[in-house]
Parts: C-alpha cells; structure tokens; sequence
C-alpha cells in the first residue's frame, strides 16, 4: 500500500513546541508549586500566551498547499508499517488550536484573579495546563492512534478539574460520572479503530482517507463508532447527563470546557473525518438527527435551570448540538464556523457569569439574584453581548454562524432538521433572556429569605441557607485581572461571525482546500429568508421571556411568580426528562445488581464453591485411600482374599453367560 501523508513533510520547531508548552508548564506547577505559589498562575498563563503567539507564527505552514498536500506535517516516530505518529497543523486543526490556545490563555489569566486565595492554585493551574496539552494532542495528532490517546487524556484532565475541590462528595460524583460516560466513548473509538485497521491496514489520517473505499459497507459501523466517542465527548442525546453535573468544577473550568477544549472534540472528529462521513448519507442522517435533537433537548431543559452555570450549560450542550447537525449532515464549514464563534461569546458567558458569582459570594441561583445592573455595569454588558450572540441577532457573531448551520441542513435535503433549527433558535432567545431579566432586572432578591422563593421548604423559613456552591475563598484579587480577559472577548462575539459574511467570504475560502464541495440541493428558502425565519424565531422568544419576566408587572410580583414557578414546575423538566433516572435504571442499577449477584452468589457459591469442592473431594478421597493403609498383614491378606474371590467370581459368571 502507497503511503499517504496529509500535510507537507518537513521539520517545524514551532508546532513542536506550542504542543509541549503546556505539557512543561503542567509539570513546573506539579513539582513547584509549594515554591511558586501565586506565581504559579502566572507561569501557567504564560506558557498558553507563547502557544498562542506560536500558533500565530505558523499560520503560514499551516495553511501552505504544496502539490495537494495540505498544511504542516511534523513526524514524530515510525513503528511498523502502518503506525507512523506525528503532528498534523492543517487549516482544520489550526482553528481548533487558535481557539484552545488563545481562548484558553484569556481563561487561565481570569484564573488568576478568580481562584486567588485557594489553597490548591498551583494545583489548580497545573491540571489546566496539562487539560490544554491534552486536548491539543488531541487535534494535532496525525493518526487516530494519537486522537485517541488525546482524547482519552482530556477525559482525565477533567476528571482532575470537575473534581478539584474532592472535599464535597458532590464534585467527586460528577467527576467520576464524566469519566465513566467518556470512557464508553472511547471504548466505541477504539472498536472503529480495530476495524479501520483491520480493513485498510493503517491508522494514519492520511492513508486511510485515501483507502476509505476498502472499508465497504464496514463505514457505517467506523462512523457509528466514532459518532459515540463523539456523543459521549461533546454531551449529545443520550450521553449528555455529565455536562450540567460538571458545573461543579470551578468557574474557569467550565469555561474551559465548554468554550476551548472538550466538548468541541466531537465535532473536529466528525470534521476530521468529512471523507467518511461524505460517503455514508446512513452516518449523516444519524448524526445530523441526534444533533439536532440534543439542540431541541438542551433548549427545553434551559428553560427550567435556576442555577446560572447549568443555565449556560444547558446552552452549550444545545449549541454543540448546533455544530454536531451541520458536521453531519455534510455542511462542515457552517459547523465549524459555530464553533468558532461559540468559542467567544460562551467563554464570555461563563466568565460573565464568574464575575456575579465572585461578587455575590458564590451565590448561583438566579432567584436570588436580580437588579445587579446598576451594581455590576459591566458584567451586565459582557452578558448581554454574549446573549445577543447565542441567540443570533444580526450583527453578532453568533448570527453568521447559526444561520449557516439551519440553512446547511436545509441545502443537505433535511427539512426537518432546518425546522428543528429554527425553533430552538426561539427557545434558546427565551431561556437565555430569561437569565437576563432575572440576573439584571427588577430589585435585588439575595436577602429575601429562600422559602420565600420556593428554593427552600417554607418550615425551613428564617434558618440559615446551606451555601455548597464553590467552596473557596477569594483574598482580594486585583479586579482588573478577571475584567480583563472579558473585555477582550467581547470584540470577537461582536465582530468575529464577519469572517462568514458573503458568498465568497474569508471562512470560505480559507477552508476552499480542506473540505470536498458540499453537494447541495434545491432549496425552496433562500438563505437571507433564513435569517429572517430565524430573528422571527428569536424575537419570539425574546418577547415571552420579556412578558414573563420582564415587564413591569411581572417584577412587580416577582417573588411570588418565581416562588410559584418553582413550586409548580414540570416533573419531566425538574428532572430533565429522567435521562439520569433512565440511565441509572438501564446502567447503573444494573451494574449493582449484577455485581451483587456475583459478590453474593456466583462468587462465593459458584466460582468459590468449586475450589472447595475440588479440595474437599481431595480431602475424602485421600482419606478412603488411607483407611485401607493399616500395617495389619491379615487386613491386607483379607484384601487379598476378597480380590481374589471377586476375579473368581466374575470368570465365573461370565463363562456362564457365555
């Protein structure tokens, strides 16, 4: 079989070392960190800022084409043939690694100011480092060998995040769900490796591209596979209940997670793998369905959250479904491109939403919160603009890369799928601007008791609240380093959506070499009709999120409408649709009982039992044998005689017979 390489062979120090960087800060804060201390952030931001700038220098390699190979190519080691390892900076993972690196630089300097004063900072940014270099060995990785080991990293780094404050049973029960729910994805991943090499022969990204017609009828089940590693990654319908649990971590780590690293990785795995996914309308039905579903399904569940991080958790697990549609069912620039202004206007969220929890002394319920315009301007503003983006109002960035997501699903032939899109276009307006007017608007409901409110039984009236929301303590950080990084996320959820604007934009033509042409049908919308489906859509929803919540009449009563609300909420939506119940009951449950069967049974009886039985049958059989071993010669002459008389009388009996 010829070799194929993606990507020009060649020696870039560059990319070797933007992809070490964080490695080597990771393990400076792990052995240093008593010594470091609060400079241990400072060294952790500061090695994300140089793989920023390098990531920067090598654009040029990474988007050189050279003869049809696109990109920079690094080797790193050849095994046997069909296990060669290297790094791969073409366009594709370029974007990925722009994003991890400077999205991930601005959440690790609003690290500094947010986690300041916690006893385990050094601790802290050295999983973030090592969080970062996981995940770009991740989208660097030529192989899929490499992607796999990436990905299983970064199921670990958060595992180590989501968990950093192991002291509440609460943060180590999330943590351990993540985990275990991200192994059954690499589980799947690791089947569809078998069978890629089974069939091609090679892992490389580049051979098997370039054979994908040996694996037949088996490209389904590859896809398939993949798909579950990317479900399970990026939280889509049914593998999605780890991602609101996760909010336990601190502020930045969920920023981190959600807006630069992990629950991207989905969809550059499907985009990676465009070539297959392109062959199999089967794989792009089904991904391009749960997609759109899991954007319908995080919609919903958003319209019931109280809690302002699972709020916008909600949020992600919805747009990520967004970007999950459009990769699979073939509009891969559009998918890609709501990445990339996800990227900007969910980081300014999170970290929007860190600066009122910092600030309200770790209170995250929105029902206590309220009229913090006035005493928090500009974390009003950093929202509102992160809010205008996700709900697409044109102009922002949000906007541009949405609407190519909802059309590509209908130019692809999924009519449905464009309707799907366009009503949690609706919905999403309503739930996001929903924790606008609660968070902002009306007077402030942080002194008002929380049985008044409905988030406390009312015999608990008058006791004080339990707070188990982020443990820690802040010591009086400068405020300038987490207002920072928020002003400067601001001007991309604004204007980074114009990268996309036009027929022939910038997002287009940078992509022009990466991904096949799009095969298209007849659409019956036009795209700019799209739009104005979609802004009707979002107005929609701004107005009932408005007449519930903002209006004057409804803050004028607003505590009894909330604490009613509360009371009177949906069963289904309270407990998110029972998706945990379900799994629980299919899984968890199951697992218990099948573990207690063995334990008490099998176990001890079965397994257990028959090395008793086998010891014991020795015993009795050693001790029958032992009895006739009594040193008496007329025991053994009685023996004998016996012997003798049942050979006698079996001659005899048988020349009878005969």
């Amino acid at each position: 079989m010829i070799h194929h390489v993606m990507g020009v062979n060649g020696f870039y120090p560059l990319l070797m070392t933007l992809w070490l960087l964080p490695l080597a800060g990771a393990v400076l804060c792990w052995t240093f960190g008593p010594q470091l201390k609060q400079l241990a952030g400072w060294l952790g931001a500061a090695t994300l800022g140089t793989s920023f700038v390098l990531t920067l220098l090598s654009w040029s390699a990474a988007t050189q084409n050279s003869g049809g190979a696109l990109g920079a190519h690094q080797s790193l080691l050849s095994w046997i043939p069909g296990f060669d390892f290297g790094l791969l900076l073409d366009p594709l993972s370029l974007i990925w690694t722009f994003i991890i690196t400077g999205v991930g630089f601005l959440i690790h300097f609003y690290s500094i100011g947010y986690m300041h004063g916690d006893k385990a900072f050094a601790r802290f940014f050295a999983y973030m480092n090592f969080f970062v270099f996981a995940m770009l060995t991740l989208v660097l990785s030529d192989n899929f060998v490499g992607l796999l080991v990436g990905w299983g990293l970064v199921g670990l780094a958060s595992y180590f995040l989501i968990g950093f404050w192991f002291e509440r049973p609460s943060a180590v029960a999330a943590a351990r769900k993540a985990f275990v729910i991200n192994v059954v994805g690499d589980v799947a991943i690791m089947f569809a490796i078998f069978v890629i090499f089974t069939k091609v022969g090679a892992l490389g990204f580049g051979d098997v591209f370039a054979n994908a017609s040996q694996l037949g009828d088996w490209v389904f089940v590859v896809c398939v596979g993949l798909f579950i590693g990317a479900a399970a990654k990026s939280a889509q319908l049914p593998l999605h209940t780890w991602l609101p649990d996760a909010m336990e971590g601190p502020t930045p780590v969920s920023a981190l997670i959600h807006a630069a690293t992990m629950v991207t990785a989905g969809v550059y795995l499907i985009a990676r793998c465009a070539p297959l996914w392109s062959v199999s309308s089967d794989a792009q039905m089904l991904v391009g369905t749960i997609g759109a579903l899991t954007a319908l399904v995080g919609a919903i569940l958003g319209t019931a959250q109280w809690d302002i991080k699972r709020i916008l958790a909600y949020s992600t697990m919805s747009q990520i479904g967004y970007m999950i549609m459009g990769v699979g069912v073939g509009a891969f620039e559009g998918g890609v491109a709501h990445f990339f202004t996800h990227a900007f206007f969910k980081a300014q969220l999170f970290l929007g939403s860190g600066l009122i929890i910092h600030a309200l002394a770790n209170e995250q319920d929105v029902r206590r919160m309220g009229g913090l315009m006035k005493k928090m301007p500009f974390a009003f503003v950093a929202m509102l603009t992160g809010v205008l983006a996700i709900c697409g109002i044109p102009g922002f960035s949000g906007a541009f890369s949405k609407d190519a997501v909802i059309y590509g699903a209908l130019a692809h032939g999924h009519p449905w799928l464009y309707a799907i899109g366009l009503i949690t276009a609706g919905i999403t307006a309503y739930y996001m601007f929903r924790m606008i007017f609660l968070t902002f608007f009306g007077s402030y409901r942080g002194d008002v008791d929380p049985s008044e409110l409905g988030i406390r039984h009312p015999e608990l009236a008058g006791t004080p609240a339990h707070d188990e929301h982020e443990p820690h303590e802040h010591d009086h950080a400068p405020a300038w380093i987490m207002a920072v990084p928020v002003g400067l996320l601001i001007v991309p959820t604004v204007f980074a959506g114009w990268l996309m604007f036009g027929e022939h934009s910038w997002w287009s033509q940078f992509f022009s070499a990466q991904f096949a042409p799009e095969h298209t049908v007849a659409t019956p919308v036009s795209d700019v009709m799209t739009t104005v489906f979609a802004v009707a859509a979002v107005l929609a929803g701004f107005a009932i999120a408005y007449l519930r919540y903002g209006a004057p009449a409804a803050m004028e009563h607003a505590i009894e409408r909330l604490r009613t609300e509360t009371v009177r909420m949906p069963g289904a939506l309270a407990n998110a649709l029972y998706f945990d119940a379900a799994l629980d009951a299919l899984f968890v449950r199951t697992s218990q009982l099948l573990g207690t069967l063995f334990g008490r049974l099998i176990d001890p009886l079965v397994i257990d039992g028959g090395v008793r039985e086998v010891a014991l049958s020795a015993r009795w059989l050693g001790t029958l044998v032992r009895s006739f071993q009594t040193g008496l010669v007329r025991a053994y002459a009685l023996i004998l005689v016996i012997g003798v008389a049942c050979f006698v009388a079996y001659y005899a009996i048988a020349g009878g017979v005969h």
